[in-house]
């Protein structure tokens, strides 16, 4: 990989530039609403997700945008931090990007509630967005008479289970290291712009009593 360019405000990793080896800490509020955009977030999947560059011509066909609008907010995701400049590959004709770490992780943000909300808005908007084309799609087959495959996953799960809290932390860490390893599985052909995708999202929420006791 390429040298690193300097993190914007807000980007830290114990305190220095995050190398394209170590995670991205975003702790600046300024920072965090820089992210309330689909077409960004977008982005920082695709980085992220695929550890490969990508120019903006190809970004901006993922997000249905032009290269020049792609352009700007890649530049703004720079500013902070979360993307780089990338080596100029073939011809070197239109510049290259790629992910600032090897993943993105939020920071503590205790005193900014609004900046936390408005990150949290446009991700779930995002995912439901996507929840209800595959309804719709699913309902379309189904129209037509396909039958569904007897492995598919289902649309949406979600679910409560009485945990432990040894058994809770096992239950999470098994989870994530499930996802690390299909993560790692993917040959660099599979990482590619026209490379089969699958979206999740995930969120273990413990129950706590409130101010009530209850």
């Amino acid at each position: 990989m390429t040298q690193n360019t300097s993190a914007g405000p807000g980007a830290k990793v114990d305190g220095r530039s995050p190398a394209p080896s170590q995670p991205v800490s975003i702790s600046d509020p300024q920072a965090i609403r820089a992210l309330a955009h689909e077409a960004r977030l977008t982005v920082l999947e695709e980085l992220f997700a695929s550890q490969a560059t990508r120019t903006a011509t190809e970004l901006a066909t993922r997000c249905e945008l032009t290269p020049s609008a792609m352009s700007y907010h890649l530049r703004a995701l720079e500013k902070y931090g979360y993307v780089v400049r990338a080596a100029s590959e073939g011809d070197g004709r239109e510049r290259r990007w790629k992910a600032a770490g090897s993943q993105l992780v939020l920071g503590s943000l205790s005193d900014s509630t609004s900046a936390k909300n408005a990150y949290l808005n446009v991700q779930l908007n995002a995912f439901r967005e996507r929840l209800s084309a595959e309804i719709a799609r699913r309902d379309k087959e189904r129209k037509a008479g396909k039958e569904p495959e007897a492995d598919r996953a289902p649309v949406l799960t979600t679910g409560m289970v009485f945990l432990s809290d040894p058994q809770r932390k096992e239950f999470i860490t098994k989870v994530y290291d499930l996802l690390h390893e299909y993560e790692e599985l993917a040959e660099p052909e599979a990482r590619g712009v026209d490379g089969q995708r699958l979206y999740y999202m995930l969120s273990f929420l413990p129950e706590f009593p409130d101010r009530h006791g209850h």
